[in-house]
């Protein structure tokens, strides 16, 4: 019998990177496979963002920060998004829950009519996000263990999908998302376009 979580909500994943997923993974405890992530990016209809580190953006070809960024101060024509952390300026990206706030705004501001489960897979616990909005946490270990026993929010890919060992590390600004351009295109779609609009 299946335990897998129901929930009419639609479904946003968020990964770390390091001591998280596989290609730099905790030295003692189970990492999310990065053939997971990839799957869920380029199988399904599920929006998968690099939240952490962001040399996962490459890794998975998925977004990442900057893309939100884009989003919301181009398409969404919000203008600079103000993070919450006073020393963004000396930090090359942000701290991890103005990064996850950054992505729950882009999402909530561009469908205001659904309501968004956003999941944050993260080896440092940021559980207190879920006192400002619908958030879970999940320390990587943990989701591991839940998404393989169905009591994730997310279904378990095949074993044989995609490689699940830890890929090259090629790191670029401008990573491939010639097979994974949903996310990003969705919401571009819905906001139906270029800054160009009177929108």
């Amino acid at each position: 019998m299946s335990n897998h979580i129901e929930t009419t909500e639609r479904i946003v994943l968020c990964f770390d990177r390091d001591s998280t997923v596989s290609v730099n993974g905790h030295p003692e405890k189970r990492a999310v496979p990065i053939g997971w992530i990839q799957w869920w990016a380029h199988c399904t209809d599920i929006p998968v963002w690099a939240t952490g580190n962001q040399h996962l953006k490459s890794e998975a070809e998925i977004p990442g920060l900057a893309e939100a960024e884009s989003l919301w101060e181009e398409y969404l024509c919000n203008g600079e998004y103000e993070y919450e952390n006073s020393e963004f300026e000396n930090h090359i990206k942000p701290r991890r829950r103005d990064g996850l706030r950054l992505v729950q705004d882009v999402y909530e501001e561009t469908f205001p009519d659904e309501d968004f489960r956003f999941v944050a897979v993260d080896d440092a616990d940021v559980s207190d996000l879920s006192d400002e909005g619908p958030w879970n946490h999940y320390f990587p270990w943990d989701f591991v263990t839940a998404v393989e026993s169905d009591e994730a929010e997310v279904e378990q890919p095949p074993s044989d999908a995609f490689r699940n060992e830890g890929v090259p590390f090629n790191s670029t600004d401008e990573p491939d998302f010639e097979i994974q351009e949903q996310t990003v295109t969705e919401i571009k779609e819905e906001l139906r376009t270029p800054i160009s609009s009177d929108r």
